[in-house]
């Protein structure tokens, strides 16, 4: 077998089960955006807050040094808890979808958002648009404490905080991100292997940061930093 033939490549395989040359463009781009955009402002967003957050970056190489310089298995990568708090606390803190909705396809009755006290449950009848603001969600000071600006990826550490539907960076339910394992993995990564070349990442931005959004939630001035080796 060659190695083309072994080789997993996106359009032969578009190609593969349409001839419709609209449909496999459509394909691609979405691919692209979806793929590309979403990870690519994970890791903006992510790596200017570790520059401004050397203790965080500390406790990270400090972890990851169990793979003295290898790269990780898929296993270890999901066993890194505190990496994987990074990546989560970048989401929750900068979700790069910040909204989102939905459009009712029957009558239908969510469990809360009614009443006075917004506890009760709510009609939602048919044709109508319900969206929620994912951003503001995920700084719910209730829900995520008094230091719910900041970030601090030890809050979900412990294993006692479990978000459920207060935190959906990938939506959630038959609606969820079929790429959000994918995500994950990617910036996982390239967390792991940055931690692994360089001890020390000192900010660069001249102010803190700002929301810039395109297609994506990303720093407005991008990220600038100066990686130490």
């Amino acid at each position: 077998m060659t190695e083309m033939k072994r080789r997993y490549i996106l359009s032969h395989e578009l190609a593969s089960r349409t001839s419709d040359k609209r449909r496999m463009v459509d394909e691609l781009i979405n691919v692209l955006l979806a793929g590309r955009d979403t990870t690519g402002s994970l890791l903006g967003n992510l790596f200017f807050m570790l520059a401004n957050n050397p203790v965080v970056w500390a406790k990270l190489r400090a972890e990851v040094d169990v793979l003295q310089n290898r790269p990780p298995t898929y296993e270890e990568l999901r066993g890194m808890r505190y990496v994987q708090c990074c990546v989560n606390e970048s989401l929750r803190l900068h979700p790069v979808v910040p909204t989102n909705k939905s459009k009712a396809m029957r009558d239908t009755v969510l469990p809360l958002g009614g009443g006075k006290d917004r506890l009760s449950p709510v009609f939602v009848p048919t044709g109508t648009l319900v969206g929620y603001h994912i951003y503001a969600m995920n700084r719910r000071t209730d829900f995520y404490g008094p230091d719910a600006e900041e970030f601090r990826p030890e809050r979900c550490e412990d294993g006692k905080l479990q978000p459920r539907w207060k935190y959906l960076p990938f939506n959630g339910g038959r609606q969820i991100c079929l790429g959000q394992r994918y995500v994950l993995t990617e910036a996982s990564c390239v967390l792991v292997w940055m931690a692994q070349q360089f001890r020390g990442l000192e900010s660069r931005d001249l102010g803190p940061w700002e929301e810039g959004l395109v297609l994506t939630v990303c720093p407005r001035n991008g990220t600038k930093v100066r990686l130490i080796h």
